[in-house]
């Protein structure tokens, strides 16, 4: 008895001093980008139990934020990090190529939207939706906050960098804008092609100049709205050698040609696929 008393407390033991030298890992920042790089975390933690990666949201800008300052060791992201933050040191990695598109409740009766009506919609100058050809039913436009990379593709790519309307129903995830749209008659918003692949018995895609977002319609250039997705680090704020090994692996891991071939499946494209087509988002 006395023999299996301390083989088992030796056994714990161990398996504590385990557990105390887990390498973590902290992931911040985009929600749209989290589910892809969850994705990467179970599959790496699977073949490295010494590691552990922690993957939450907050949007773009508080990954950036928080990598830059050291908060986290990874910050992911829909938009590159603005010149302080290059200048404070960290580094960028491109990791996936992200479609967006608009995306609608299935009742507003509208299937496509020009440049100029989706701009329009989005600043308020267009407020009901028979004005583009759908139902006589107020458009209500749901966004992502500031701190959100979404909104900036958005902001960039389809409003041209003009001010939203003031009249928008913000929501402080992708999960949440999906949930707004399918409930909300008459809602409009932007989100990734990943999202809308998920959940098309809930909302509805609508084509952007005539062109159904598609990662086919990305890679041959036709359809436009895309963005990097991003994965920054900061070198100098790594500290502890274990975790940098551990950082660089995880990256290493998610560029591989083996999870990138995994990416087309969850809706993204892999970054050597687009490797023409550049973006400054």
């Amino acid at each position: 008895m006395k023999i299996r008393f301390m083989a088992r407390a030796i056994l714990a033991g161990l398996l504590v001093t385990g557990a105390a030298q887990a390498q973590t890992v902290t992931v911040m920042g985009s929600t749209a980008l989290g589910p892809i790089v969850k994705k990467a975390a179970e599959d790496y933690m699977k073949s490295h139990p010494g590691v552990q990666i922690a993957v939450s949201g907050g949007g773009s800008m508080t990954g950036l934020n928080q990598v830059t300052s050291g908060g986290c060791q990874i910050g992911i992201s829909d938009v590159f990090a603005t010149p302080d933050q290059e200048k404070a040191g960290i580094k960028n990695h491109n990791i996936v190529v992200q479609p967006f598109t608009l995306v609608a409740h299935p009742g507003v009766g509208v299937k496509n939207l020009s440049a100029q009506q989706a701009e329009q919609i989005f600043t308020g100058k267009i407020v009901n939706w028979q004005e583009v050809g759908g139902q006589n039913r107020k458009i209500v436009r749901v966004i992502r906050p500031e701190s959100s990379g979404t909104r900036a593709v958005q902001k960039k790519t389809i409003l041209h960098d003009q001010e939203f309307a003031k009249d928008v129903l913000i929501q402080d995830s992708t999960g949440a804008v999906v949930a707004a749209v399918a409930t909300t008659p008459g809602a409009i918003s932007f989100v990734e092609l990943e999202h809308l692949e998920k959940n098309k018995n809930r909302i509805a895609g609508i084509a952007y100049n005539g062109v159904a977002c598609s990662n086919e319609a990305v890679k041959s250039g036709k359809y436009p709205v895309f963005s990097f997705g991003h994965a920054y680090t900061n070198p100098a704020k790594l500290g502890d050698p274990k975790v940098k090994q551990a950082v660089e692996d995880f990256l290493a891991y998610i560029l591989s040609p083996s999870f990138q071939r995994n990416v087309i499946k969850a809706g993204y494209l892999p970054v050597d696929y687009v490797k023409s087509l550049k973006t400054k988002l």
